[in-house]
């Protein structure tokens, strides 16, 4: 069977840290596509800064699909949808995929881009609810008779770098004070986004077929696996300031998931599953790598993405650093 790459791409969820980045790294390779869209969510307010993000998108050479979720015709004429979704747009993914199904789509990277949802516990917890019902959706989907060349692609990295210091994970950069759940020799896998991004594009492009279900792709790209002590060790360094750290037995995130639900805090039940799942190395992710498939992209260290972090202030203030 002839092998396929994918040419035609709709980002669905254009305006987050990797769907921005994804859009500018297919901006930047706009001529080893056929078709490079973005997709308008018009049931979401049309804020000046989006504009302005659609201007420069557009600018670049993306086309602008707008419609809603369940408009069939707006995912007509693309083999692939991209959803880097975030937290509270994830559990749309069903609804999105038999859209494009329906138009013709039959390939998806669904909001994974973290941790491997088959380690330890992760299956189980609340903050990848909405991931896992997405993959059984797809994986019903592409078991019915007339979609069974779907396909799939799951990029693994542990998490994002960027995002591995920030308040959800119980960092004060502002007052340099730290509540951490877990150990100071609890490690959790880190990929910066631009290399989590670079290694997503070269996967568009990476061949494959629909025989021996090789349409049904997981990828795991490791940068490093760092502890809690080396991670502050090195925010010391960097900002020349010492962290108060206070580490707390991992299951008493529990309880504080327990009591966010009672509250219905969305955002502080999923910071407490995700600090549970942290401080059960649930965000470690295991071999094998798969790097040297793509051996041109050489991960940028932690420490480097720490130093421009603190020198860049949209970066700062995402981390909340004075």
């Amino acid at each position: 069977m002839a092998s396929q790459t994918l040419n035609a791409i709709l980002v669905v969820g254009p305006t987050g840290a990797i769907g921005k980045a994804l859009c500018e790294a297919l901006i930047s390779q706009k001529a080893e596509f056929k078709r490079i869209a973005f997709f308008n969510d018009t049931s979401r307010p049309a804020t000046e800064e989006k504009q302005a993000l659609f201007d420069e998108f557009r600018n670049g050479g993306m086309e602008q699909v707008s419609g809603q979720y369940n408009d069939t015709t707006s995912f007509a004429g693309f083999d692939c949808v991209l959803m880097p979704l975030g937290n509270h747009a994830i559990k749309y993914q069903p609804t999105i995929i038999d859209s494009a199904i329906t138009a013709g789509v039959r390939h998806f990277y669904t909001s994974e881009w973290g941790a491997d949802l088959s380690v330890g516990s992760n299956w189980t917890q609340r903050y990848y609810q909405d991931k896992v019902i997405t993959r059984e959706h797809l994986e019903k989907r592409g078991r019915d008779a007339d979609t069974l060349d779907l396909g799939w692609t799951y990029i693994q990295l542990g998490r994002l770098t960027e995002w591995s210091i920030i308040k959800h994970f119980g960092i004060d950069n502002t007052n340099h004070v730290a509540n951490i759940y877990g150990t100071p020799e609890g490690r959790q896998s880190l990929l910066p986004i631009k290399d989590a991004v670079a290694y997503t594009i070269k996967t568009l492009k990476h061949p494959f077929s629909t025989a021996n279900n090789g349409h049904r792709r997981t990828y795991r790209f490791h940068g490093s696996s760092p502890t809690w002590n080396e991670i502050f060790n090195d925010l010391e360094t960097i900002t020349g300031h010492k962290y108060a750290i206070t580490y707390h037995d991992v299951e008493t995130a529990v309880e504080r998931e327990a009591r966010a639900k009672r509250l219905n805090d969305v955002d502080l039940e999923l910071e407490a599953s995700h600090q549970l799942i942290q401080g059960r190395g649930g965000t470690l992710l295991p071999e094998p790598y798969v790097n040297g498939l793509f051996p041109d992209i050489h991960p940028e260290s932690v420490h480097s993405v720490f130093e421009r972090i603190f020198q860049d202030p949209e970066l700062k203030k995402f981390i909340g650093a004075p």
